[in-house]
């Protein structure tokens, strides 16, 4: 097998087309690629993080609903010191892409008061002249924020959403332990101490 692709490979070299091929320029034809395309391209291939991967889910959601007649808008709000603190600078990243899709976000004081301020992005249709067809609340925080936040969660989830809304709580996965401790921890295991 290996001399097959040898004496292919010596074909390849020694043809007249290969010798003429390799002395002309090589031109790559693509569109030109931006940063922006993550969030802009509707079509084709792009490259996401996870973080912007979630915040794509937060504009493609606005198109679907433009796409269906409604005038919609999104609320998001979590704790800025959670893990997932990437999402909201993400979000804020957005500028006129983000006006554009009637995103705002609001940063919560803690992951309660920004469950409580998701809750409350359900409530705007019971009230008269809404601006808005329905509104996502997207609410994230870290473990020890979403016990805390439990109680306005668990109402939330009571009182349920609009129709034309929707609620999207994004938790991330955070050790109880710190890095430090952990380190510690790993060193005493590899030493045979507890």
């Amino acid at each position: 097998m290996a001399g097959t692709a040898s004496r292919f490979a010596t074909r390849l070299r020694d043809s007249p087309s290969a010798n003429s091929r390799a002395q002309l320029p090589v031109k790559l034809s693509r569109p030109e690629t931006t940063l922006r395309d993550k969030y802009v391209l509707e079509q084709g291939t792009i490259f996401l993080s996870g973080t912007q991967a979630l915040v794509r889910v937060l504009l493609d959601q606005h198109r679907a609903d433009v796409r269906q007649g409604l005038k919609t808008a999104t609320f998001v709000s979590g704790y800025q010191g959670s893990p997932l603190g990437g999402f909201d600078k993400e979000v804020m990243r957005l500028g006129d892409l983000g006006t554009e899709h009637a995103i705002e976000f609001v940063p919560g004081l803690n992951e309660e008061l920004a469950a409580t301020a998701v809750y409350g992005s359900q409530l705007v249709q019971g009230l008269p002249g809404p601006r808005q067809d329905g509104v996502l609340g997207v609410w994230y925080g870290k473990n020890p924020g979403l016990d805390r936040a439990m109680d306005a969660l668990r109402h939330a989830n009571y009182a349920g959403t609009h129709p034309n809304g929707g609620a999207l709580a994004l938790r991330s996965r955070r050790s109880s332990t710190s890095g430090r401790t952990r380190s510690r921890a790993r060193a005493r295991a590899a030493c045979g101490a507890r």
